[in-house]
């Protein structure tokens, strides 16, 4: 079953709060590879919607705010 939107920024968001919160450095650098992969899954979703983004960043700003349901 495929993830829609809201589940992707959701799981997005909680990568990057423990990338955040996080200091050793091979947790840091699995979740930094997971986070890639969701970011990736996340900017194919913006487009199936038809949701324009203007880059990379812009793609995660969009994924904060769905998560925080401002969107």
């Amino acid at each position: 079953m495929s993830k829609n939107l809201y589940q992707t920024a959701i799981e997005y968001v909680k990568i990057l709060e423990k990338i955040e919160s996080t200091s050793d450095t091979k947790k840091l650098q699995h979740l930094e590879e997971k986070r890639v992969d969701i970011h990736w899954q996340f900017m194919e979703l913006l487009k199936q919607q038809g949701i324009k983004y203007k880059d990379r960043d812009h793609a995660t700003r969009i994924a904060i705010r769905i998560a925080r349901e401002e969107l």
